[in-house]
């Protein structure tokens, strides 16, 4: 006997901390394994569909209240943090892996939080806008930045480019989502440019400004950084996995802790009909 499916258990755990009855916090880990005849951006594509309002509603069963043991609470996405096992997940072979954090929707009349209105903007140009606004408090987190240093610290040259709205999203993520906007003005529509802009943040106070010389910031501060991933990084690596080469590699993950798709909306398109699998009596 066999049953059909819409999508398989992928999701490995959901822990819930309740705060006064009120106020919840979600940790939800999802595993994903990849076949080849997978799409490797499943998730990718189903958290950029919130990117927006970041709205994830949870549908689970309350043991401590007998009378309500089924019910569904919409959270806030706080974070997502993406690990990718290549090659050692047994079986399942190449797992991706998610750590999704959310908060009740009744915190965000205590956090910082905040809307922005999309609209064609330069994005260097918007990210300094944000971090001089008062209301943001970004000046009193960032303490080694200031009037005098922000046009080093955050590199311009980039051109125009449409933004998005982004409804209830921290200042800093805001910041974050404006970094990867962020296109050379030289670059034509649909062009591939192999320049990109990189946000870092520095807890350091001594910010190098060129090769030996330093300076010494006097509080943490961010750099958006432009580069080109063609140039030799030191933390830029080629490898090959699962495959003979004079430096055998037989396991290779990567963690993030931040998925950028959920401060965009992803390019392609969702067929859900595609994940339907099929149950045997042994849960294979």
């Amino acid at each position: 006997m066999q049953h059909q499916v819409q999508y398989p258990n992928y999701i490995q755990s959901l822990n819930i901390i309740k705060i006064n009855g009120q106020v919840n916090q979600y940790t939800l880990t999802i595993s994903y394994p990849v076949r080849p005849q997978d799409d490797p951006n499943f998730f990718e594509k189903v958290f950029s569909s919130v990117s927006s309002s970041r709205k994830i509603v949870f549908s689970y069963g309350d043991a401590s209240m007998p009378t309500y043991c089924y019910k569904d609470e919409e959270a806030i996405i706080t974070k997502i943090q993406q690990s990718f096992n290549f090659g050692n997940g047994g079986q399942m072979g190449s797992v991706i892996g998610y750590t999704i954090s959310a908060v009740s929707s009744a915190a965000l009349g205590k956090t910082g939080t905040f809307t922005f209105l999309g609209g064609k903007v330069k994005p260097s140009d918007e990210i300094k806008r944000i971090f001089n606004t008062e209301t943001y408090g970004l000046k009193n987190i960032f303490k080694g930045m200031s009037k005098d240093n922000i046009d080093a610290l955050i590199e311009g040259g980039d051109k125009e480019v449409e933004v998005n709205d982004k409804i209830n999203i921290s200042p800093l993520d805001y910041i974050t989502y404006l970094a990867s906007c962020m296109i050379p003005s030289g670059a034509t529509a649909g062009q591939t440019t192999k320049d990109i802009y990189i946000l870092t943040l520095h807890d350091d106070t001594i910010y190098d400004k060129m090769y030996n010389d330093t300076v010494t910031l006097g509080g943490p501060y961010f750099k958006v950084t432009r580069t080109s991933y063609t140039k030799s990084q030191l933390d830029a690596y080629e490898i090959d996995v699962g495959y003979n080469t004079r430096t055998i590699v037989t396991d290779f993950k990567v963690e993030n802790n931040e998925n950028y798709s959920l401060y965009y909306d992803y390019v392609g398109e969702l067929y859900p009909e595609e994940y339907k699998r099929v149950l045997n009596n042994n849960g294979q």
